[in-house]
C-alpha cells in the first residue's frame, strides 16, 4: 500500500463528499492507497454519506467512533493505517486533482521523512486568498535539509494537512497528536526536530477552504485557552529534548510568537479572558514576549502589572487595525 489518506470528519454532511470524491480523482491505481474517513461521533447525515460512499468505492474504509475530538480520530487513523506515506486531510477541504502521486514520487525519490507542499485558500464566496502563512513561506528552505535546520529558518507550517510523512517514521518515534485544539501547533515541531530529511515541494496540492464556523471555533475562550496548553506542551519538549541552543531558541520565539498571536486573537473576539490567559501563561513559565522584549518595560508590565500589559496590547491591537 502506497498512501493512507487520513479524514476526521464530524457533522460534516455539507462538505464531507467532496473531500473523498477529491481523494479519488487521482492518477494512481484504487488499490494501491486507501481513504481512512473516521466518522467522529456526529449527529447529522455524515456517517451515512461516507458508508455510501464506501460501498461505492473500496479504496474508502469507514469507521465510526464516539465524539473523541480529531486528535483521537487522528490518532486512531495512524494506528491503522498500511500506507508507506500518510496524508491528512480536514472535512471541508479537498485535494487538488491527481497531485497524490506526485507527493508519493517526491517522498521515495528522495527517501524524506516529512514532505511539504503548497495550497490554495479558499475564503467566503469562493474567493482565492493568500495563504495565512503566505508571507513567511520565503523563509522555506530550498532543498532537502534536516528537520532541525528547518526549524532553525523560523518558518513552522501551522496545519498537518500541508504535509505528507513517512508512515515508518512517524510509527519509530510514536508520534501522537494530544486531545486540545491547536494540535497541529504542537505535533508539527516535534515531528520535524527528529526528522533526517524534509523537503518543499512547490506544487499546490490541496485546497483549504476557511469555513466561517469551523474557524471561529478554533477562537472561542477554549480554544484560546487550549492554545496556551499545546505551548506549554512544546515548551516541555524543548526543555526535555532539544540541546542545540539556536534550535531551541528559535522554537521558543516560535512558542512566544503564537502566545501574543493568541493574545491578539483574543482581542479580535471581544473576550474578556486575557487576564486568565496571563495567568495560565505564568503559571507554566511562559511569555508572549520574543527575547528582544524580555527586558525592560514590556516585561515588567507582563510580571508586575498585568492589567497594564493586556491594556497596552489591546490599544496596539484596535489601533493597528483600525488604520486599516
Amino acid at each position: 500500500m502506497k498512501i493512507s489518506i487520513i479524514i476526521p470528519a464530524y457533522n460534516a454532511e455539507k462538505q464531507i463528499r467532496k473531500c473523498v470524491l477529491s481523494a479519488l480523482q487521482q492518477d494512481i491505481s484504487h488499490n494501491e492507497y486507501e481513504i481512512i474517513v473516521i466518522n467522529d461521533g456526529s449527529t447529522d447525515q455524515t456517517a451515512g454519506i461516507i458508508q455510501e460512499l464506501s460501498r461505492e468505492y473500496p479504496t474508502i474504509k469507514s469507521i465510526t467512533t464516539t465524539n473523541q475530538g480529531v486528535s483521537a480520530a487522528r490518532n486512531l487513523g495512524m494506528d491503522i493505517s498500511q500506507g508507506e506515506i500518510i496524508l491528512f486531510a480536514d472535512a471541508d477541504d479537498y485535494f487538488c486533482t491527481n497531485s497524490i502521486a506526485k507527493i508519493y514520487e517526491a517522498i521515495l525519490k528522495n527517501n524524506l521523512d516529512i514532505l511539504l507542499f503548497d495550497y490554495n485558500h479558499w475564503g467566503n464566496q469562493n474567493k482565492l486568498l493568500k495563504g495565512f502563512d503566505y508571507d513567511a513561506r520565503k523563509f522555506c528552505p530550498q532543498g532537502i535539509v534536516s528537520g532541525k535546520s528547518f526549524i532553525k529558518t523560523g518558518y513552522m507550517p501551522a496545519a498537518v494537512w500541508m504535509l505528507a510523512y513517512r508512515r515508518e517514521y512517524i510509527l519509530k518515534m510514536n508520534f501522537k497528536f494530544i486531545n486540545i485544539r491547536h494540535e497541529d501547533e504542537e505535533f508539527i515541531p516535534r515531528v520535524f526536530y527528529f526528522a533526517e530529511k524534509i523537503m518543499h515541494l512547490p506544487l499546490i496540492c490541496y485546497n483549504y477552504v476557511q469555513n466561517e464556523s469551523s474557524f471561529m471555533q478554533n477562537y472561542k475562550e477554549y480554544g484560546l485557552f487550549d492554545k496556551i496548553k499545546a505551548m506549554d506542551n512544546l515548551n516541555q519538549f524543548t526543555q526535555e529534548y532539544v540541546k542545540e541552543k539556536d534550535v531551541a531558541f528559535t522554537l521558543n520565539e516560535h512558542i512566544s510568537l503564537r502566545l501574543m498571536e493568541n493574545l491578539n486573537n483574543s482581542f479580535a473576539i471581544k473576550s474578556k479572558a486575557q487576564g486568565k490567559m496571563v495567568k495560565q501563561m505564568k503559571k507554566a513559565g511562559l511569555t508572549p514576549l520574543v527575547h528582544a522584549k524580555r527586558e525592560g518595560r514590556y516585561a515588567f508590565l507582563y510580571k508586575y502589572f498585568p492589567v497594564l500589559f493586556i491594556t497596552y496590547y489591546r490599544h496596539k491591537y484596535l489601533k493597528r487595525h483600525h488604520s486599516k
